[in-house]
């Protein structure tokens, strides 16, 4: 019989990724609160964990995770099956080949390449949601949600690395 040890490699792993998961899960649903649509603005809170894990902290982000949170996004938003994994890989790809020239900046040109990573996944977003739709829907209806997800960034950020870091240290 195997006993549960708070300290063993297995327990830790899945701890981290519990927690990553339910923290990708609540800004999936912080996404879609009605305030949103009251405002007339909805930001994309996801891909600022996205950037931000996948530079900094990889073992709360595997691709596996991602997968799935892109599965959940498709039903939630009512794409079609693939729409959100397809666009969340792209980008997920792309960070983890530039992780190393960012991970060493500071933070106003880690925020910078945010807003370039957000403003190329907006344009992803509108040619891919453009071919569901067989029509151009244009990007300019975008940008105030990609305004509002650049401006959101320090805050989110901040709030995240509080939460995490008291739970889930670095593994030197």
């Amino acid at each position: 019989m195997m006993v549960y040890r708070e300290g063993s490699v297995l327990w830790q792993t899945w701890k981290r990724r519990f927690i990553g998961f339910s923290l990708l899960f609540i800004m999936l649903c912080a996404t879609v609160l009605p305030v949103w649509q009251n405002i007339g603005i909805q930001p994309t809170l996801f891909l600022i964990i996205l950037y931000h894990w996948s530079i900094y902290r990889q073992d709360l982000l595997p691709a596996e995770q991602l997968v799935l949170m892109s599965l959940i996004l498709d039903g939630v938003y009512a794409y079609p099956l693939g729409f959100s994994a397809i666009r969340l890989l792209i980008g997920y790809s792309l960070l983890m080949t530039q992780r190393r020239i960012i991970c060493h900046q500071r933070f106003h040109w880690v925020w910078s390449g945010f807003g370039i990573f957000v403003a190329m996944d907006t344009l992803l977003f509108a040619i891919l949601l453009s071919c569901v739709k067989h029509e151009w829907i244009g990007i300019l209806s975008l940008i105030p949600g990609m305004m509002l997800t650049i401006g959101l960034y320090p805050l989110v950020v901040w709030g995240l690395n509080r939460f995490v870091m008291k739970r889930l240290p670095l593994i030197s």
